[in-house]
């Protein structure tokens, strides 16, 4: 993904797999599971949600008021584990587009709504008091996240 104009600044908050890892013997390179920050010009761009998302939401909620799209490349539980514990996700002030696939007949809504109910999270996801848009696309569609666009026939997954 390549923005139209202005800086590109990626940090990774967590590229662990299947579970985090605290401890000494990750603390060289971490040990949260997948999460990315891109700032792309003026856009904030979160590649998945994993353990990492936690920390980057409280590096977040010291920036103020937060727009920001999350894509998420599948749901496996590395990639998503982490949302119930964005703290930018609890205030009102805050706007997030999150992309993502339906997956075997299940709205993107759907299958992160799952995660937050009864008996996994005490909090469900429409108890989350940001605006929250969720936005489905499909495996190989072109798509824009503000000046942000995917190469043509990239997969997200």
């Amino acid at each position: 993904m390549q923005p139209k104009s202005g800086k590109v600044v990626l940090t990774i908050w967590g590229a662990r797999g299947s579970i985090p890892s605290p401890g000494s013997k990750t603390a060289h390179y971490g040990g949260n599971t997948s999460c990315i920050e891109l700032r792309l010009g003026k856009e904030l761009l979160i590649l998945d949600a994993g353990t990492g998302i936690r920390e980057l939401g409280m590096k977040l909620i010291k920036e103020g008021k937060i727009s920001a799209s999350i894509l998420l490349t599948h749901y496996h539980w590395d990639h998503i584990m982490g949302l119930p514990f964005f703290g930018p996700g609890y205030s009102p002030h805050n706007h997030f587009r999150i992309y993502g696939e339906n997956k075997a007949g299940t709205s993107l809504r759907s299958i992160l709504y799952g995660q937050m109910s009864a008996p996994y999270f005490p909090v469900r996801l429409d108890e989350m008091m940001s605006q929250m848009e969720f936005i489905e696309i499909g495996p190989h569609q072109n798509f824009n996240i503000g000046e942000v666009s995917s190469p043509p026939g990239t997969p997200i997954s």
